[in-house]
């Protein structure tokens, strides 16, 4: 008999078990499935909703005041409205090709866990969220999440509640 084949942890998993933050991997690979994901996500009793994406932000166009942002995939990101609720002159997207630099992740595979822990950057997520009690990010890896309570990664990256979308 063939032994099942054990898939190797992420470092954002090891911090949550460091944490004793309960967490279930998920597969929804957003960027190169989109709405066949969220598909994928409701055949399992997951609200779409709870699918969040993780947006890394610039302010005031200065080279070390980056911010991340987690809003619902399907949601579309306000950057007047972030950049208000945060008191910043503008906030803009970062540059996609220096996304690794900045992050450490390629696109699609930032997480607020990852990036709270090794960059130290502010997290934010949208304030429409706090209905949920459980939620998803990405694990750090393209198409692999984790599911856990919502509390527990806010409380995690120190993270706030904002209006992102009108």
């Amino acid at each position: 008999m063939a032994k099942k084949k054990k898939i190797k942890k992420t470092n954002e998993e090891r911090i949550l078990d460091e944490n004793g933050i309960e967490y279930e991997e998920k597969n929804f690979n957003w960027v190169e499935r989109g709405m066949d994901a969220l598909k994928d996500a409701e055949s399992q009793g997951i609200d779409p909703d709870s699918l969040l994406k993780t947006i890394v932000l610039q302010a005031n166009n200065d080279a070390k005041d980056y911010l991340v942002v987690c809003l619902p995939v399907q949601a579309e990101i306000n950057l007047k409205l972030v950049a208000h609720e945060l008191g910043k002159k503008q906030v803009h997207l970062a540059d996609n090709k220096k996304l690794v630099k900045i992050t450490g992740y390629v696109h699609g595979a930032n997480t607020p866990i990852g990036i709270s822990a090794y960059k130290g950057f502010p997290i934010y997520f949208d304030e429409q969220i706090q209905k949920l009690d459980e939620i998803s990010v990405s694990a750090g890896k393209l198409g692999r999440s984790v599911r856990l309570k919502r509390e527990d990664l806010v409380k995690l990256v120190k993270g706030s509640y904002i209006k992102v979308e009108r």
